[in-house]
Formats: structure tokens, C-alpha cells, sequence
């Protein structure tokens, strides 16, 4: 039994069917599929949705296409999809269908995204008739009556009923980047002895994709150990805005700290098991840091510069609609050593730390 969900409008459904703007003009269209190890391909959708209608075609890396972005993830004992399309002009839709395997949600999948591009696309797959042994076709000859050969009946052409519809002038295409935006709360040791929480903006671009983007006449190649290694390797680049300061969960004794930094963050590998997602990244952060005396005779303000690289481990899960939600742990180490001090250098209050200790939490979306 699968369910299907619709969500989203009509609007998109309208734009990619009359995208082709001939009748039977094939739409280009690129197939990105997200899966468990084991849990169908970008493959087996492709030959899913060809069986179905053949007003579609592998789209080539220069033209305008339309893109199909599917997620499987399994949930207890059923297999959930989510299929998001992007006409290739800024309206996307999003559809979810929930099944027992994984080929039973590929097939209702493809079927809902043939539908969109051909309203007369066929509901089921076409299976081949089985063939016949060479023993049975001879003793269906001998039995046949002989009778004279006749000239094939002459073939004329199938009448098809189309219904002209006169659309109005449409923008031309344009391609769409995939951005995931993410807030949250990020914390680290900017001063010795003092954990530092604050908030987090972050803007990620996703490098690597699980698609294959080949010419329209080439065909499907077979999976193994390359379709594995493309499954992995999706790297992705994270640009984000970072503010702490260590006077939030405590009063600092002889020096308040205050970090502002951008920062950017390189994810190289990706593991995706169900609804989680599991990426090692390397961090490096730049900015401001800005300490004030307290509890001093003298208080003063001393602004340094801040350079700090180190390494996380980032896992996400999940929620549906296009949100996730992250958590982030890691190590950060300053680059440039700071020493703060009161009166004499011999006197030193606060100084940053060799190894800080990094955690976040924040919410994504993806579109």
C-alpha cells in the first residue's frame, strides 16, 4: 500500500507540463537521488519514469532542465520519499509517498513526476510478453492450416486526439542554486576557564550531488564501486556569521570577552543512513575579539584580531518539508595566542586557550 502527499501548488504541475512547448517535444530533466546503501538508484527512477512517457530526456550540463530531487529514508518498517521539483524557473513542489520497500515508492514516485509531464503517461510500468521456445512456434506451424500467402494489410496511420491549448508567452529558464540556510546556537572557549555560548547564521552550498548528468544518448551505466564512491563524496561549503561572549552562563572574574567572526567550513564526505546525515568538516574562523577589565582598579578595553582552524563532526536529521535540524561538536584552536594583563605583563587575568571545545545546535532548510 503506498500513500501519497501532496504539497505545495498547482502552479508547478502547470509549468513543467507546458514546458516543452510542442506537443511532443522531450523536456530535459536531471535526476538527483538521495538513498540508504542498497535502496534503489538514480537509475532505476530514470527507467522507471522512461517506461512510463517519453516526453522526458537526460538533460546535458549547459542547457536549462528541469530537476527532480528525490530523499529515501526509512522509518521503522516503511520507506518514505519526498520528491521536490524545480522547473528550472523558481517554482519548485514538493510530493511524499510512504510505502513498504523501496521500489514500491521509486514506482509511485515516477509515476507522479511522469504525470507532470504527460498528462497521458501510462499508470503502470510495461512488462515484455515471454518469449517462446523455437519447439513450441514449430508445432504451432504444423498445426496451423496452410492456406495462401497473403500481402500485408496496408497500415495507416493512428489518430490521435490532441487538445490545443494556447499558452501565454512564458520567462525564459533559468537555473535555481541550491542554498541551505541555517541558524542556531554555536559555544566555545574564547578565554581560558570560561565557556563562551552565543548564535550562529550560516549559508551552505551543496558541491557534490548523487546524480548522473550524462548526455540524453548515453546509456545507463551499471552501479557498483564508482556509484558508491559518488554517494560519499558530496562535498558541500558552509559561509557563516558567528557571535559569543563569555559573561552569558557566568560573570568572568578579571576579563569579559566578546568574539565576532566569519567563518567557513568545508564538509568533503557524507554518509546518509535512513533520516540522518553524518559529514566530517574542517572550520576556520576569523574576526574580532574584544576583552574588558572587571573587578580591576583600571578597567580598560583591548580589541585583537582572532584566527582559529579545527575540525567538527556534524549530524543531521530529518524533520520533512525541506527542515532539518543539527548538531555540531568539534575541536577549535586559536591560531594567534592572546595574553591579557593587568598592571605588569607578569600580571596576566585572561589568555586564550590552547584547545577549545566547540558545540552547536541549529535548524535548516533546504527549500
Amino acid at each position: 500500500m503506498v500513500a501519497l502527499s501532496f504539497c505545495g501548488s498547482l502552479v508547478v504541475a502547470a509549468a513543467v507540463a507546458g514546458a516543452g512547448s510542442t506537443a511532443h517535444e522531450a523536456r530535459a530533466v536531471e535526476v538527483e537521488l538521495d538513498a540508504p546503501q542498497g535502496c534503489s538508484s538514480a537509475s532505476a527512477f530514470w527507467s522507471n519514469l522512461r517506461s512510463r512517457t517519453d516526453r522526458v530526456r537526460r538533460s546535458s550540463p549547459e542547457e536549462p532542465h528541469a530537476v527532480l530531487q528525490i530523499r529515501l529514508s526509512r522509518i521503522q518498517s516503511k520507506v518514505v520519499g519526498e520528491l521536490r521539483i524545480d522547473d528550472g524557473q523558481g517554482e519548485t513542489d514538493t510530493r511524499r509517498v510512504d510505502g513498504s520497500t523501496c521500489d514500491e515508492v521509486v514506482h509511485a514516485l515516477s509515476l507522479t513526476a511522469a504525470l507532470l509531464f504527460d498528462p497521458s503517461a501510462l499508470l503502470s510500468v510495461p512488462s515484455s510478453p515471454p518469449a517462446s521456445s523455437p519447439e513450441t512456434n514449430e508445432k504451432a506451424l504444423d498445426a496451423a492450416p496452410r492456406t495462401e500467402e497473403q500481402p500485408p494489410p496496408e497500415k495507416k496511420p493512428a489518430v490521435t486526439s490532441v487538445l490545443a491549448i494556447e499558452e501565454p508567452p512564458r520567462r525564459p529558464p533559468r537555473a535555481v542554486p541550491a542554498i541551505e540556510m541555517s541558524v542556531g546556537f554555536l559555544g566555545l572557549t574564547v578565554l581560558s576557564g570560561t565557556f563562551s555560548p552565543g548564535a550562529q547564521l550560516a549559508a551552505r552550498k551543496n558541491l557534490g550531488r548523487n546524480s548522473e548528468q550524462r548526455s540524453p544518448d548515453q546509456p545507463d551505466l551499471p552501479l557498483g564501486a564508482k556509484d558508491n564512491l559518488e554517494k560519499t563524496f558530496r562535498p558541500s561549503l558552509d559561509l557563516r556569521l558567528t557571535y559569543v561572549r563569555n559573561d552569558v552562563l557566568v560573570s568572568p572574574r578579571h576579563a569579559d570577552a566578546m568574539l565576532l567572526a566569519a567563518g567557513a567550513a568545508v564538509c568533503p564526505l557524507r554518509w546518509t543512513p535512513g533520516i540522518l546525515t553524518v559529514q566530517p568538516c574542517a572550520l576556520v574562523l576569523g574576526g574580532w575579539l574584544s576583552a574588558k577589565g572587571s573587578e580591576l582598579k583600571h578597567v580598560n578595553t583591548v580589541n585583537r584580531s582572532w584566527l582559529s582552524a579545527g575540525l567538527t563532526i556534524r549530524l543531521a536529521a530529518l524533520l520533512g518539508r525541506g527542515f532539518s535540524i543539527e548538531i555540531e561538536a568539534g575541536l577549535d584552536v586559536p591560531v594567534l595566542k592572546r595574553r591579557f594583563f593587568a598592571s605588569s605583563p607578569d600580571n596576566v587575568v585572561a589568555e586564550t586557550p590552547r584547545v577549545s571545545p566547540l558545540v552547536g545546535v541549529g535548524l535548516t532548510y533546504g527549500g
